[in-house]
This record gives C-alpha cells, sequence and structure tokens, in this order.
C-alpha cells in the first residue's frame, strides 16, 4: 500500500512539474484564465438560483391562486348545471311525452298485409 501511495505522489509531482514546464500560457495568463472561469461560473450559478427562486415564488403564487378560485369556479359550475337542469326537466318530459303518443299511434295502425305490397 505504500509503494502505490508513493506512486501516487511522484506522478502527481512529475504531472504538475511537466504541466508547468510545457504550458501553453505563462502561469499569469493561465491564473486570469482560472480567476475569469471561476467568475463566470459563480456568476451563472448565482443566476440560475435566482431563477430557480423566481420559479418556486410563481409556484406558491399560482398554489395560492389556484387554491382561491377552485371554490368559487366549482360552486358556479355546480349552479350553472343545477339551472341547466331545471330548463331542461320540462322539455325531456315534454319529449317523453310526445315519444309515447308517437308509439301509441303507431300501434293502433293497420298492418299492411305483403300482397297488397306486391301490387
Amino acid at each position: 500500500m505504500s509503494n502505490f501511495i508513493k506512486g501516487l505522489a511522484f506522478g502527481a509531482a512529475v504531472g504538475g512539474a511537466s504541466g508547468l514546464l510545457f504550458a501553453p500560457r505563462s502561469g499569469k495568463e493561465t491564473q486570469q484564465m482560472v480567476e475569469t472561469y471561476i467568475d463566470d461560473v459563480t456568476d451563472a450559478t448565482k443566476e440560475f438560483n435566482e431563477s430557480l427562486q423566481n420559479f418556486q415564488q410563481a409556484v406558491r403564487e399560482t398554489q395560492k391562486t389556484v387554491q382561491a378560485t377552485a371554490p368559487i369556479v366549482s360552486t358556479s359550475i355546480k349552479k350553472s348545471v343545477e339551472a341547466f337542469k331545471f330548463q331542461a326537466e320540462p322539455r325531456v318530459a315534454r319529449i317523453n311525452e310526445q315519444v309515447e303518443q308517437l308509439q301509441n299511434h303507431i300501434a293502433t295502425l293497420p298492418v299492411q298485409s305483403n300482397e297488397k305490397n306486391k301490387k
């Protein structure tokens, strides 16, 4: 296990040294790039967090609005259905009476035989 740790430390040292020796930019340029990158990531993270908070607030407000308006809409729909039933029931009763009258009238019609229809 100690050989592994020694190898890991040696590899890190060699990798770090060769990175510094063969880097295409100076240390200052690389440091500036890292700082700029970190600043950009930090700004993006802050913007994301603000957007997320705004979204969560909008969801909460939408939930409150739905909770406040749902009972009103439900009551309104129930009243509309009741009004429709009140208006429709007499009409349905009249239609049923007319259907019954037609059925009675049809039942009283004489039946024609097939021989008369052939002539």
